[in-house]
């Protein structure tokens, strides 16, 4: 089973290997997190681009040997969305934007582009290791506070291990619906304060106990920093 998952793994990184430092690109999601000190594995690789980029990645994904799988335009927005497979690996593009349809915010490439930086990421086997341009860490929380899902929780919760910019996080947040983010601010405390997070984090991150108590503490500062302003 490990062996199976290193594979995947590879895969995703044979492909971040492909892309150049110079191209238009932003990394968000798993990968994104991992590159903050603690990877947990994951098979699909999310992609912010701009429309202009996207036949130059059609190429990329087509070599690669990816097929396309799904096609969403949305139309209340200005963005579009695509799957291409390899198996059971995939990357998902998102073009022009990345919407919440949790939250109904949209934040433009550009403002994700400017919120990126090139870093080093290795995967959960650390043989797998690229350097890519990725999300940066409040950047990263403030698109997870819109979507909110569990994943999303326990990426945010790891993202406070090294406390990070409130002031930031802030920033991305001002102009979305600030109801709906406050309780998804709120929804994430209480999962913070349950007594199975532990496990939850150990399981997906292979953390000790230290690092869970550090990590937690942090996050608690933060949520409450956050819903002090946001209220």
């Amino acid at each position: 089973m490990r062996k199976d998952f290193s594979e995947r793994e590879k895969t995703c990184f044979d492909f971040l290997h492909l892309l150049d430092k110079d191209d238009f690109y932003v990394i968000i999601g798993g990968y994104a997190v991992s590159s903050f000190g603690f990877p947990r594995f994951s098979v699909d690789l999310d992609i912010v681009i701009p429309g202009d980029e996207k036949s130059s990645f059609h190429r990329l994904i087509a070599d690669a040997g990816y097929i396309l799988s799904k096609e969403k335009l949305d139309l209340t927005y200005f963005g579009a969305f695509e799957r291409h497979e390899k198996g059971l690996v995939s990357i998902d593009l998102l073009i022009n934007a990345v919407q919440s349809r949790q939250t109904g915010y949209s934040y433009p490439f550009s403002y994700i582009f400017g919120n990126s930086e090139m870093r080093e990421v290795s995967g959960w086997d650390p043989s797998n290791r690229a350097r890519i341009r990725l999300a940066k860490k409040e950047m990263l929380i403030a698109l997870k506070i819109h979507s909110i899902r569990d994943s999303d929780k326990r990426d945010i919760i790891m993202l406070c291990y090294e406390t990070p910019d409130v002031t930031a996080i802030l920033k991305h947040l001002k102009d979305g619906p600030r109801n709906i983010l406050l309780a998804h601010i709120h929804e994430l405390a209480s999962v913070v304060n349950d007594r199975n997070l532990k496990d939850s984090l150990k399981g997906v991150y292979s953390i000790d106990d230290r690092v869970f108590e550090k990590t937690v503490k942090n996050c608690h500062r933060v949520l409450e920093e956050l819903i002090s302003k946001l209220q």
